[in-house]
């Protein structure tokens, strides 16, 4: 989705955890926002490492289009999709979870499964603290300081962000940061694309 100054948006979160007992079996989730699949393969790893006595430590992940999710050995289909269902149902991007199981002797079966891995993802979500991201590229602007305030007030116009506050030089030198398909008709060299937090962007 797209903000007022037409950045392409998403919402993620902070860290969250949360703890359930069904039918004696302990169920601890634990989401995390990352930026690649490669980090939610690193946080993946790392929740598994923290929880290697369980009896099954199931997971999926979500970043843009790329999706992976794994059953960890409980029957196929019980774990790993539902937890991926429940991260795509809350309209959440850039996530990945891990549901810690300690079976506690009583089997859930197929349903049972397939409903609390869903239900532990699904509460962990709803309670975690939510953070927006804006998408965009970074550009360097650079002029002389007799353009400054002339540079300034066109930039100010166009709504851009300073992704760091100006470097005065032998030359001005302002990053931006831009949505990716703004064409700017300043002279400016890229410096590649991120996502940034809306509330540590320093506005001009």
């Amino acid at each position: 989705m797209k903000d007022e100054k037409g950045f392409d948006s998403f919402l993620s979160i902070e860290s969250a955890r949360e703890k359930v007992t069904i039918q004696r079996s302990i169920f601890i989730s634990t989401a995390s926002y990352v930026k690649s699949a490669d980090e939610a393969k690193s946080f993946i790893s790392k929740i598994s490492k923290e929880f290697n006595d369980a009896t099954h430590n199931c997971w999926a992940y979500k970043v843009g289009d790329v999706e992976l999710f794994s059953d960890n050995g409980e029957p196929s289909g019980t774990a790993g999709m539902p937890i991926l269902g429940a991260i795509k149902s809350s309209e959440l991007d850039r996530i990945a979870v891990v549901v810690t199981r300690y079976f506690g002797g009583i089997k859930l079966g197929i349903r049972g499964l397939i409903d609390a891995y869903r239900y532990v993802t699904k509460i962990t979500l709803e309670n975690a603290t939510k953070k927006r991201f804006l998408e965009g590229r970074i550009v360097e602007v650079q002029c002389k300081y007799d353009e400054f305030d002339r540079v300034r007030y066109h930039l100010r116009k166009s709504g851009y962000f300073y992704a760091s506050p100006p470097v005065f030089d032998e030359i001005v030198k302002i990053k931006l940061f831009i949505p990716l398909n703004e064409k700017m008709d300043l002279k400016h060299e890229e410096i590649g694309k991120m996502a940034i937090e809306r509330e540590k962007l320093i506005e001009i």
